[in-house]
């Protein structure tokens, strides 16, 4: 049940205005603060979870602003400090003026305008590898375009894990039809940058012709074939669509292994500098949780859960919100 506008919340801090959608796995509400500054507050959804698998949403959730404040990148949305409001969770995030990419005007974009978005989203999906986590659900609806302006935000982190994390694992419902690859589908398949390399590929195949590649599990299940997206698009040159079958090629190991390489392949990414003097240094990642959360539920129920969730915000070194601007009402295409 959606909170009414006029609700604060945090003593003030913040006073809901609207509703601005409501995904698969969260709420988001339209909202400003005491100088009318907009932002964005957005809460994990019950749907009708039994409270001990709600409050392993709720972890999750608080998990995913730790997860944001760890990227820094001007196509990463920003989210600030977790809270707790009527015994939900709550994310503030940038208010983002703008419209995402599955509710453009036009069915096929220009080549030059799409490459031009996916380039963006690529370079964040680098920063989100660096850190030592997949994104895992890169399609249109998750990223934002600023209203009047050609740049592309990656938003929703709701089902971001970290390469060997005990949660990446299949659900159905994290699977998105045309944009997952083969290896979400499995609970012992090995994962990778490629991963979302698959998605991130997929993603440019729908903007360019405005129709989703063949899903992934009817490749393998039923050799179904994935048609050149130049069939829907003649349009599309020969170089961009060499390097989408690439991206979608149905096995990890066949693909380009990173965002880089296959930006590079697509011809929007220059090669790294050869620089023998300099030896690479790994990005420090910041340890995830090593306990195991379905133990801990059963074991010590709903206290434990509060605890595990106020560890869990600990973690976090948020990013302050910035705001963007201060529009006089909000479009229901600024859905983040």
């Amino acid at each position: 049940m959606a909170w009414p506008a006029g609700k604060t919340l945090q003593n003030g801090k913040y006073t809901l205005d609207s509703v601005l959608g409501r995904g698969r796995f969260g709420m988001t509400y339209f909202a400003r603060e005491p100088d009318g500054s907009p932002v964005v507050i957005k809460t994990p959804v019950r749907d009708g979870l039994p409270p001990e698998d709600f409050e392993k949403r709720q972890v999750s959730f608080v998990q995913e602003a730790c997860k944001l404040a760890r990227c820094h990148h001007p196509h990463i949305v920003k989210a600030g400090d977790p809270f707790r409001e009527d015994g939900l969770w709550c994310i503030p995030m940038d208010y983002l003026d703008g419209t995402t990419l599955d509710r453009r005007s036009v069915k096929q974009l220009p080549e030059a305008e799409a490459l031009s978005y996916i380039q963006q989203i690529g370079e964040a999906l680098g920063e989100v590898h660096r850190n030592g986590l997949l994104h895992r659900d890169v399609r249109p609806a998750n990223i934002m375009v600023r209203a009047g302006k050609p740049e592309a935000v990656l938003i929703d982190f709701g089902l971001a894990r970290a390469f060997d994390h005990d949660l990446t694992v299949a659900r159905t419902q994290e699977i998105a039809s045309g944009f997952t690859p083969i290896e979400l589908y499995s609970r012992r398949a090995e994962r990778g940058p490629y991963t979302d390399v698959y998605a991130l590929a997929a993603t440019l195949y729908e903007l360019l012709t405005g129709v989703l590649p063949t899903n992934a599990a009817d490749r393998k299940a039923y050799d179904a074939q994935l048609v050149p997206p130049q069939h829907h698009n003649p349009n599309i040159s020969d170089p961009v669509n060499k390097a989408i079958l690439r991206g979608l090629r149905l096995h990890g190991e066949n693909r380009p292994q990173t965002v880089q390489e296959w930006l590079m392949i697509l011809g929007v990414a220059a090669p790294p500098p050869a620089d023998t003097n300099q030896r690479h240094v790994p990005h420090p990642q910041a340890p995830e949780p090593s306990w195991n959360w379905a133990t801990i539920w059963t074991a010590v129920g709903s206290l434990a859960a509060v605890i595990a969730l106020v560890m869990a915000v600990s973690q976090c070194q948020p990013t302050p919100i910035v705001p963007q601007r201060t529009p006089s009402s909000p479009s229901p295409s600024s859905t983040p």
